[in-house]
């Protein structure tokens, strides 16, 4: 059986594009979802292996869908290859993961998504290090008047529990507001 397995990192991204280029492959299930490449607790991968079986070609568009490190990477592709199935990128011209060649391409690719998104890490640190340098505001802006709301209730006595269930606020916020 062709199964594909097609992932974004975000909610807002979309999958269509995936889905479709594994479908005109010729998979008959596929397998989806949202989710961080760096996260190895994938449902839908996991799903995807267990589902695997013996005969089976596991398709994936790109390396980077699969894993964002060459050790998970290596995993995902020898758990596959004890249940027989196989594993094409097609970004790797088709190359069975199987094969010695696939095999030493497959983990040079691999190294390099790890790299990759090592060095996106490390630009987005060195830009909110100089944002910050420069004294620009970083994150959410304070909910003003819900801080105001907090102190009001607050002064009259009520108690911090409370005041986070009455303006649906975390706990955590209610603390920080009033220390």
């Amino acid at each position: 059986m062709l199964i594909g397995y097609a992932r974004v990192s975000a909610r807002d991204q979309s999958l269509d594009i995936q889905v479709e280029q594994l479908r005109e492959v010729g998979c008959e299930k596929i397998f989806q979802e949202s989710a961080s490449g760096k996260d190895s607790e994938r449902s839908q991968l996991k799903a995807l292996i267990d589902f695997s079986r013996e005969g089976d070609i596991i398709h994936v568009m790109k390396v980077d869908r699969l894993a964002r490190n060459t050790i998970d990477a290596l995993n995902i592709a020898d758990t596959l290859a004890k249940k027989g199935a196989g594993l094409v990128f097609h970004d790797l011209g088709d190359v069975d993961i199987n094969s010695d060649i696939g095999r030493v391409i497959y983990t040079t690719i691999s190294a390099f998504a790890e790299m990759e998104r090592k060095r996106i890490l490390q630009r987005c640190n060195e830009g909110r290090a100089k944002a910050k340098a420069e004294g620009r505001h970083l994150g959410r802006h304070a909910n003003l008047k819900l801080h105001q709301q907090i102190r009001e209730l607050a002064e009259k006595g009520m108690n911090k529990h409370a005041i986070s269930k009455q303006l649906r606020c975390s706990r955590t916020t209610v603390y920080s507001v009033l220390s």
